[in-house]
């Protein structure tokens, strides 16, 4: 299957002057109806039209008059109504979540169900205009991608936008990222999902919804109740594609977080929306007993060896690089497109291949979530080719336990901070291969780290057992909000000392979204059902001190290319430092060190207490920044190091201020 010149991606509905042309793959059906209706909100079809198979398992209909809006939807085998796969704009509400209270308060359906939501039909959407995207192109080590949440970013308090809550009202935020330092924003899911879906065994509250979007119902459509344009059959892409094209003129790429581990039907109890009833054994993977297998935690997984199912994925990417102008993609649970079509890892998946071999795609970043739920962890030993980069949770719990438990031995530190070289050395991509983060959307947030020992989680409705039940956090003396003005201090220090590690390591560094204002989600660690001001950004309650000294980390990132770095250190171009001249203990316990990289120098001080450090007396050293607060500058031949601080100095006879 290949991508016609039309701009649709493979077996999207074709309208024409005449008519349009419907399509769909379904191998085992007997007979496959086309159902038309006289409206989106229609009840029942207005019109069926049977289809004729191919010797491709392909089943085509030519209907004369319909035209771009029409809603529709196949059916198999007589059976009830299915949403098409190929679909790139689906019906529905227009209002997302809470934004709708009658829809909130609608019962939702228990057990196996099919198409629940009548109001979801695929529709029928004209051409999209061409476009030449002029894409930002950043080099990879220069690249700070910022994870954010395109409803949470603009609906809550002070976002002073138009549009909130919409891929419109983001785009109203440019200005705020350039002032940040962002070059890259990396969204939360926006394939088309539905957040009303039913949550079984579950005693929640109602008006928890699926937040975050990791269950998608189409590989193709953006979410409708993202745009604010949700009326019109193609507002959402033609918003959405409005977005990137601000981004772009703005210097910024944008990535989306894509699902293709598993979809929203779920297991056997599941809704049946689509690809069930058309292709189940081409799409998911199944037991010796027919049962799906389910290594996404979410009920079922892809079968992304297999071949039709294969395409069916790298046509979405082609539609969201090439039309929708998507910079990349970082996969959910990437470990699942590395496996084989039995569903067993492969150091030779087919997709994971096709995606580093495709023209197509060749100017696309790609990310992979190396793990998955199914036991399979390949950070360090992903299979893709040397573009790729790969989420490093390493990274985050060795830099965690080095700042707030004080565990990790200075070897470990040194390594997260230098590219991770002990992982990806044999991956051929140098430091950039590394995506480094100390939080994301799956976790606490940067301030709830350092506030809180354990999860708090009972709002989700799951008594709660669900997140991450060992998150590396401590709460420096008081769980959750204080006065305690000593405990404060502390964490500022521990926030102050996880941001600048991550800002300043080699590597490409992630931020989530409102860490450098301190939202907080009051210790909840796995807030993917919470839509309202738990997850949304709060505008008017902005760390502000916080904020700019996460400005100055970016400014010195951007100031000196010796942070940024293709290749990995050789030890001809590094120095090593420790307090007391000799070798830095890397394997013993907690210790103060440094490294100098041309023109600049980087001095860690884990201990509770200050440190005298010697400095190479070659070079006028200034300081920089440090997490301290009260940092002394360096003196002609040393500088006292502060409590518990990360220090960046640079020789101020020239060397080191280089973009």
């Amino acid at each position: 299957m290949t991508t016609d010149n039309s701009g649709l991606p493979g077996l999207a509905p074709r309208p024409g002057e005449d008519g349009t042309l419907f399509r769909v793959r379904s191998p085992g059906a007997r007979t496959i109806e086309l159902q038309l209706y006289e409206s989106a909100t229609s009840d029942g079809a207005a019109r069926t039209v049977a289809a004729d198979r191919d010797e491709h398992d392909v089943w085509s209909v030519f209907v004369s008059g319909v035209t771009h809006g029409q809603s529709y939807t196949w059916s198999r085998d007589g059976g009830p109504p299915l949403l098409d796969p190929f679909a790139v704009a689906v019906s529905g509400p227009t209002k997302f979540g809470c934004d709708d209270p009658t829809r909130l308060a609608l019962p939702r359906p228990t057990g196996p169900a099919v198409n629940s939501d009548a109001r979801k039909k695929s529709l029928v959407v004209r051409e999209p205009e061409p476009v030449t995207w002029q894409r930002p192109a950043h080099r990879r080590e220069n690249l700070v991608i910022y994870e954010l949440h395109v409803r949470g970013f603009t609906r809550g308090s002070g976002a002073n936008v138009e549009f909130p809550g919409t891929y419109r009202g983001l785009a109203e935020k440019i200005p705020y990222l350039l002032h940040l330092g962002i070059n890259a924003v990396e969204l939360l899911p926006v394939f088309e999902f539905d957040e009303m879906e039913p949550r079984p065994g579950i005693a929640a509250p109602t008006d928890l919804v699926n937040y975050w979007g990791y269950n998608p119902l189409s590989w193709f459509a953006p979410m409708r109740r993202f745009a604010a344009d949700a009326e019109r059959p193609e507002g959402p892409i033609d918003e959405f594609r409005a977005m990137v094209a601000a981004f772009h003129a703005a210097g910024i790429e944008v990535i989306v977080d894509v699902v293709f581990n598993h979809t929203a039907e779920g297991d056997a109890n599941g809704p049946t929306w689509h690809h069930r009833a058309l292709d189940d054994r081409n799409t998911y993977v199944h037991d010796k007993k027919g049962r799906y297998v389910d290594h996404s935690g979410c009920g079922n997984t892809v079968r992304c060896a297999r071949s039709a199912t294969c395409e069916t994925i790298l046509e979405s990417l082609h539609w969201w690089h090439v039309q929708l102008g998507i910079d990349g993609f970082r996969f959910d649970l990437a470990a699942i497109l590395a496996r084989d079509d039995a569903g067993a890892e492969t150091d030779a998946p087919p997709l994971i291949r096709a995606m580093d071999n495709d023209p197509a795609l060749r100017e696309a970043r790609l990310i992979a979530e190396p793990w998955d739920a199914g036991g399979s962890y390949r950070v360090g030993r992903w299979p893709g080719g040397a573009r790729w980069a790969e989420w490093n949770d390493r990274f985050r719990d060795d830099v965690r336990r080095a700042w707030l438990l004080g565990e990790t031995r200075p070897g470990v530190l040194a390594r997260r901070l230098t590219g991770s070289h002990d992982l990806f050395a044999d991956a051929g991509a140098g430091p950039p291969r590394s995506l480094n983060f100390v939080t994301a959307h799956d976790g606490f947030t940067l301030s709830d780290s350092v506030s809180f020992d354990k999860r708090h989680n009972d709002a989700n409705g799951e008594a709660g057992r669900d997140g991450h039940a060992h998150e590396v956090s401590a709460n420096h003396g008081s769980e959750g909000p204080t006065d305690d003005d000593a405990v404060i201090k502390r964490r500022d220090i521990a926030r102050r000392n996880l941001v600048a590690t991550l800002l300043l390591a080699h590597g490409t560094p992630m931020m989530l979204m409102g860490d450098e204002s301190g939202r907080t989600q009051r210790g909840n660690n796995n807030a993917y059902c919470h839509d309202g001001p738990l997850t949304w950004m709060d505008w008017t309650e902005a760390d502000k001190e916080f904020h700019g000294f996460v400005r100055d980390l970016l400014r010195a990132r951007r100031n000196h290319s010796e942070l940024r770095r293709r290749e990995f250190l050789t030890d001809r171009e590094t120095t090593w430092l420790s307090a007391d001249g000799e070798s830095p203990p890397w394997n013993g316990e907690a210790a103060a060190f440094a490294y100098r990289i041309g023109g600049i120098l980087l001095a860690v001080n884990p201990l509770d207490q200050d440190v005298e450090f010697p400095l190479p007396g070659d070079a006028a050293w200034k300081l920089v920044l440090s997490t301290a607060t009260d940092q002394h500058a360096p003196t002609t031949t040393g500088i006292t190091l502060s409590t518990s601080s990360l220090t960046l100095l640079h020789d101020a006879t020239g060397c080191a201020a280089t973009r």
